[in-house]
């Protein structure tokens, strides 16, 4: 089943994206954000972290990349 992840990358110029894909948890997600070439840099999947979303308004929020 898809969920949805918000992935987060720090830094000065740290952004966040919104992902709907089946994984297990956040490390697979950013796996597979990293293998669909999500990230800006692929050095940010490295230092990456998140959290399942499973509210309505941060979902409508963001561009939802499907995976």
């Amino acid at each position: 089943m898809k969920k949805y992840w918000l992935i987060n990358v720090g830094g000065h110029n740290g952004y966040s994206m919104l992902v709907h894909c089946v994984a297990e948890n956040i490390e697979e997600a950013i796996v597979k954000a990293n293998n669909a070439d999500l990230f800006e840099d692929g050095a940010d999947a490295k230092i990456a972290f998140g959290e399942e979303v499973t509210d309505d308004y941060t979902i409508k929020s963001f561009d939802v990349n499907e995976i």
